[in-house]
């Protein structure tokens, strides 16, 4: 069972974003942004290698443009092709 204050961390993280996301995109800078996003991805993928995997968002929680905008993106940044995202999820199993 996860603490009081653990939860209260997380909802105030989630808040931020949220106010974020409901604001101007122009106001958000770039490399703020930049390593919000690496700092979630490393917070996801450390969990899933402790813990075994679950999914990344709730269903219906962003649209199929919002994941495919921010795949391509990642890929990019880490210099990926979709055909080595497809191999590698294949020998991943």
């Amino acid at each position: 069972m996860l603490s009081s204050d653990i939860v209260d961390r997380d909802m105030a993280i989630l808040a931020c974003i949220e106010r974020l996301n409901a604001g101007d995109p122009a106001d958000i800078c770039d490399a703020s942004l930049q390593q919000l996003i690496a700092a979630a991805v490393r917070v996801y993928s450390n969990k899933v290698e402790r813990f075994g995997g679950f999914p990344a968002v709730s269903g219906g929680s962003i649209t199929a443009t919002d994941a495919m905008i921010a795949t391509t993106a990642l890929l990019k940044a880490v210099n990926v092709q979709v055909f080595e995202l497809g191999c590698w999820q294949n020998w991943a199993g």
